[in-house]
């Protein structure tokens, strides 16, 4: 069974470090992005490469580790480990047409659990946007006193529709695929921060179904495209074999797109860039055979089932202060080198610090070499893999740096649930 193939002709994926512009003429300045692939490298290459190498050969079995294809949610089922990552085990069938033109890039639900008004209807929700004044000094300049309707912030029409039928009324997108993962957002967040609150840790499943959740956004958001293609390479270089896929796949190339023009002229990206970009996301986001999880999932499965990985995670809640969202729907806390990380806002009060470390840098000269290769090897041996998690409670120089970054590294524009009183610098005591 032969899964994908090729497409004939392509140049390989060009690999480069980017220095992306943050965008807006008003205090635009450039914020260097490490490159994710650095350390997702292991886990992106450990799913991918396999497959594509079956992609020219002809036994699913020779070709692909079990490790690779196992279900994610079996994979996390062992005695000692609770986590129900909710993984897509779709039966290959037709994407069906659908009539939503107004998609949103960054979830409805992540914007909600940031609303000034939560307790209002949906229809009724609203958040403050605050448009970058002058980066190098976080000015923020608020562009509606009032707050910005969520059911139309962060979305752009037909972003992700790649065939608009002759009617106009139905077009065929990624809907279906995105609500998968928005449908737990909401309960997840408030499930992991009531349990860290009443002292229980046993927050595995919140917190890797989160990481997947948020990492969605990131991959989705017309202002990383480039750095999404970077991430990712060479998948959207291949096409499905399965003839309802490939269908279906075909209509990102060939399908009527009368917003692409207008999208990547806004977008400042090529028409090539814009078919690279819904192409990978087919890819990534589509189960290729029954039975099993996309290959969105299997990365994340691996990066976590990765022995060598050192993974932490830091979640912050405040009792009176707010957390900013950036338009980007992520931050980085450092530059990516040896080691990894992404900030994602949480809800008004909590944002969460995801760290993936290569524990033989991080101790490096911290210990005799042999001493440290021993308990190296050791800590592989352990199962399940383990995740870290630390929880602090207002800790306002944490907010601080967080809310830095997520102003450094948005696109234009960053939201909250508050338009006074922001934290963006570490108090200091007085002095006399």
């Amino acid at each position: 069974m032969q899964i994908l193939r090729r497409e004939r002709g392509r140049l390989p994926p060009v690999w480069f470090h980017i220095t992306e512009q943050t965008g807006g003429s008003e205090g635009g300045q450039k914020v260097r992005f490490g490159e994710i692939r650095n350390i997702f490298s292991r886990s992106f290459d450990y799913v991918w490469q396999p497959l594509r190498i079956h992609f020219c050969h002809s036994s699913i079995a020779q070709t692909i580790p079990k490790a690779a294809v196992q279900p994610v949610a079996n994979w996390w089922r062992c005695k000692s480990a609770s986590l129900t990552f909710i993984a897509i085990y779709a039966r290959i069938s037709t994407m069906k047409a659908n009539d939503t033109s107004n998609q949103h890039f960054l979830a409805q639900a992540d914007q909600r659990l940031n609303a000034l008004n939560p307790h209002a209807r949906e229809e009724n929700q609203r958040i403050y946007s605050f448009k970058i004044a002058n980066r190098e000094n976080y000015l923020l300049k608020l562009e509606n006193p009032k707050g910005n309707l969520i059911k139309r912030n962060l979305s752009v029409f037909d972003l992700f529709s790649f065939d608009v039928l002759d009617d106009n009324k139905l077009r065929y997108n990624f809907e279906s695929l995105f609500q998968r993962y928005e449908g737990y957002i909401e309960t997840h967040t408030k499930s992991l921060l009531a349990k860290l609150n009443a002292g229980d840790h046993d927050v595995k499943s919140e917190i890797i179904d989160l990481f997947a959740a948020k990492l969605i956004n990131f991959v989705r958001n017309p202002f990383c495209i480039q750095k999404v293609l970077n991430t990712f390479p060479g998948v959207s270089s291949y096409d499905p074999t399965d003839r309802v896929l490939l269908a279906i796949y075909r209509r990102i190339v060939n399908g009527k797109k009368p917003q692409q023009e207008y999208l990547c002229r806004t977008l400042g990206i090529s028409d090539i860039q814009y078919i690279e970009w819904l192409r990978l996301l087919f890819m990534l986001l589509t189960p290729m055979y029954t039975g099993h999880t996309n290959f969105f999932e299997d990365i994340i499965k691996n990066l976590l089932d990765d022995r060598k990985n050192y993974i932490a995670a830091f979640v912050c809640e405040y009792e009176n202060a707010c957390c900013l969202l950036s338009d980007r729907g992520f931050s980085q806390p450092f530059e990516n080198g040896a080691h990894m990380g992404f900030s994602f806002n949480l809800c008004s009060t909590a944002f969460v610090h995801y760290f993936v470390c290569d524990p033989a840098v991080l101790l490096k000269d911290k210990a005799h070499p042999e001493f440290l290769a021993y308990a190296l090897a050791a800590r592989e041996k352990l199962w399940p893999p383990q995740i870290n998690v630390t929880f602090r409670r207002n800790d306002l120089n944490m907010l601080a740096q967080y809310n830095r970054r997520v102003v450094e590294q948005c696109y234009e524009r960053v939201f909250c649930a508050a338009k006074n009183g922001l934290i963006l610098f570490e108090p200091r005591l007085a002095t006399k």
